[in-house]
């Protein structure tokens, strides 16, 4: 049962096939590969699904199965059209064509799998290539004019913040107005008391000119303490004047600050959204970057950097390859090869069919033939015989008007006569 399936798969006619038993496992073969290549292409559908469109596996699993049919129903009709020419010319030239495309489909289905069997060295190169991406896109975040100048508006909104959360009187200290007027105000201060020491110790007599009581000396050391203290309060008086001053214009410079900062933190914001957004879409862009085209990226890589890797690659592509285009090449060498048996039996079968359907064409074409004549000659015997009913009809359609032109006369030559005898009894009456 399964070598009849089998058979039949491969495009045998079972009946001829049974006469022929030494060609069943030519046919029985085939229908293997053909299977084997449907199998091959539904596991490599199933990897591509999963790796491409990240689909669950029950997905892959259908689709590949899908796939693996209609990769069977491309093969099936692909040696199914090759067919035993006279000559090896024409039999390659009816190959070419379809050798083509099964290389073509070996190619498609052949990736996946060298994709999956090589999907460790590939997941670590597609980890190299994602953080080359990230620097190289971080690179060009830095030269964003915008977003490059981040730090340095940082920097600056720290500052007039803190100028603008400063108060007034903290301001104010800071003012070199103030600091002098506060210097000037130490200096008169420490003056004042090193001449209050001064003048106590004279009078003391402990310095000086060491004579206890207010003498000259005393006096004088005196008038100087007076003199430093009036200073002192004098420069006390400035800088009380000057810290007012500097308190009321710090009111005006922290509105200035606060306004600077509300402006400098506004601009950040936005720099910082514009480099989350852009962030934000490039981790989008990288996380689904995995797909076939960018594992196809990384084995590139790969074979580029690794000169074994790349002669796997390529016996491994050449494998599968070879596995899809197997059923092509067999069945090219098996009618390229001298006529079997079944080929013979085949051949005869196909000339009797022809021959049965020239039989059949010509018999048709002779019934049809047979048939136009007999409705022509209907359609002529229809024609004659209403030309002669119209023949007759026209006869008797001259007889009747003659008939009736006769009766027309003598009705007139009797009303003629009537009157012509009315009048002449007219004339010729009793009255005359």
């Amino acid at each position: 049962m399964i070598r009849r399936m089998l058979a039949r798969l491969a495009g045998a006619h079972l009946e001829t096939l049974d006469r022929s038993p030494v060609d069943r496992p030519r046919f029985t073969t085939t229908g293997g590969v053909l299977l084997t290549t449907a199998a091959v292409a539904a596991v490599s559908a199933c990897f591509a699904m999963v790796m491409a469109v990240h689909a669950p596996l029950w997905a892959g699993v259908v689709g590949g199965i899908a796939w693996g049919v209609v990769i069977l129903n491309l093969d099936r009709q692909l040696i199914i059209g090759i067919s035993k020419q006279h000559s090896a010319l024409r039999n390659l030239l009816t190959a070419v064509p379809r050798l083509a495309l099964a290389v073509l489909l070996g190619a498609v289905i052949s990736t996946p799998l060298v994709l999956r069997i090589f999907q460790p060295e590939i997941d670590a190169q597609l980890t190299v290539l994602r953080a080359e991406r990230t620097a190289s896109f971080e690179q060009q975040l830095a030269q964003n004019p915008t977003i490059g100048g981040i730090p340095a508006l940082e920097q600056r909104q720290a500052q007039a913040q803190a100028a603008a959360d400063r108060s007034a009187g903290a301001v104010a200290e800071a003012d070199p107005a103030v600091q002098a007027a506060e210097k000037k105000a130490a200096t008169a201060l420490a003056t004042y008391t090193e001449a209050q020491q001064r003048a106590q110790c004279e009078i003391d007599g402990t310095c000086g000119t060491r004579t206890p009581g207010v003498a000259e000396a005393a006096r004088e050391a005196v008038r100087a303490r007076d003199i430093a203290y009036t200073n002192y309060q004098a420069a006390q008086r400035e800088l009380e004047t000057t810290r007012a001053n500097a308190v009321a214009n710090a009111g005006t410079s922290s509105a200035s600050a606060r306004a600077q900062a509300q402006r400098l933190t506004d601009e950040l914001a936005a720099a910082r959204a514009t480099k989350e957004r852009a962030q934000r879409e490039f981790a989008e862009r990288t996380a689904s970057d995995d797909g076939l085209l960018a594992r196809l990226e990384a084995l590139g890589a790969l074979a580029g950097d690794r000169s074994d890797l790349a002669s796997a690659q390529l016996l491994l592509f050449l494998l599968f390859l070879s596995i899809e285009v197997l059923p092509v090449l067999v069945k090219l060498l098996q009618v390229t090869g001298p006529p079997t048996a079944y080929d013979l039996m085949v051949a005869d079968f196909s000339e009797s069919a022809r021959r049965e359907w020239a039989k059949e064409i010509s018999r048709a074409e002779f019934v049809r033939d047979d048939i136009q004549q007999r409705q022509a000659d209907l359609e002529h015997d229809a024609l004659q015989r209403q030309y002669e009913a119209g023949v007759v009809a026209n006869q008797l359609l001259v007889a009747e008007q003659a008939e009736l032109a006769r009766r027309a006369i003598m009705r007139w030559s009797h009303a003629a006569d009537a009157r012509a005898a009315a009048e002449v009894n007219g004339w010729f009456g009793p009255g005359r």
